[in-house]
């Protein structure tokens, strides 16, 4: 079974770097930990009627103008949001329950009735509150631990995909390959391709638009885009090259009970007949490689998730 022509003749062996180097320690800070209390307590906060407006607070209004937007009767909104106005919700702080007045906007000015104000009140951070919660048996201090290993959880899992993704890029720039012009210039063109799909779902047009259009959507200029995309595609026929020379080592063999799976999953979330779906969407060509670079992804992803865990153990 040929997955491409292309090759890899010399693949870098990635146990030798050392992960240590760049996996950095957990480490749960004041600031994140009463992020996270702050969050848990506003979501078992209660809205209390309030006799005054402040920033933050839930506001009925009528408001009255010449200007048809601000033509509103029982108008909701929450300060500081700016969804509406943030001009009016600035202008109307302070203002109390049942009061009128008349604020002047940008636009012009606009007579404002407060009909009702809520606030938002967080509960004291306690033993009981907790129980209330329905964390039964709960103490803070327990409750401080949870949230500490949750963030260890989670950060463990955005570094082992972070540090995953970072060495592939370095096993693919210290192996070397022996690349079939063919298969680079395929790749390149439907990079080119992909390209140019990326800017039409921005509303660009791509051969009208100009860098600052590009740089606008994209942060990059349009030549920058180009050969940012087509080096996408070129590198990902590098991971199918190692991910084939790995699969080699260890024994391992694509199916067509593998393709046939594949092709069901991709025809059943497209609405396509597996027919289609191997016509234009994926060929068995396509699929070898996309099989072969993932095979590589998932075994450094394993590699990286062992080490963080033994790493967490000692």
């Amino acid at each position: 079974m040929m997955i491409c022509r292309s090759k890899a003749v010399s693949v870098f062996d990635y146990r030798n770097i050392d992960l240590g180097e760049y996996a950095a320690p957990f480490v749960m800070n004041e600031e994140t930990l009463q992020q996270k209390l702050e969050k848990l307590r506003t979501r078992h906060g209660r809205l209390q009627n309030a006799d005054s407006v402040m920033q933050d607070d839930f506001v009925t209004l009528n408001t009255e103008s010449d200007i048809p937007k601000y033509q509103k009767t029982g108008l909701q909104l929450r300060v500081g949001k700016g969804l509406f106005s943030p001009e009016l919700e600035q202008a109307i702080l302070g203002m109390r329950t049942g009061g009128e007045e008349t604020v002047s906007l940008p636009e012009g000015e606009v007579r404002v009735k407060i009909c009702a104000v809520q606030r938002r009140v967080l509960p004291e951070l306690t033993d009981e509150t907790v129980s209330a919660w329905g964390i039964d048996g709960v103490s803070i201090a327990e409750l401080i631990r949870h949230l500490t290993a949750e963030a260890k959880a989670q950060y463990a899992e955005d570094m082992a995909e972070s540090l995953t993704a970072w060495l592939s890029d370095e096993i693919a720039d210290r192996s070397t390959f022996l690349l079939d012009p063919d298969e680079v210039r395929a790749e390149e063109e439907e990079g080119r391709q992909w390209a140019d799909e990326l800017l039409r779902n921005a509303g660009l047009d791509p051969e009208a638009a100009d860098d600052d259009a590009v740089m606008a959507v994209s942060g990059k200029t349009k030549q920058e885009h180009y050969d940012f995309v087509r080096s996408v595609y070129v590198g990902g026929l590098k991971s199918a090259c190692l991910g084939t020379e790995m699969m080699a080592a260890d024994g391992v063999e694509i199916t067509g009970a593998d393709y046939q799976k594949a092709l069901t999953v991709c025809a059943e979330s497209m609405g396509v007949s597996p027919e289609e779906a191997a016509q234009k969407v994926l060929p068995y060509e396509k699929y070898l490689r996309q099989a072969a670079a993932d095979y590589q992804f998932t075994k450094l992803e394993n590699y990286v998730k062992n080490y963080l865990t033994q790493e967490e153990s000692k």
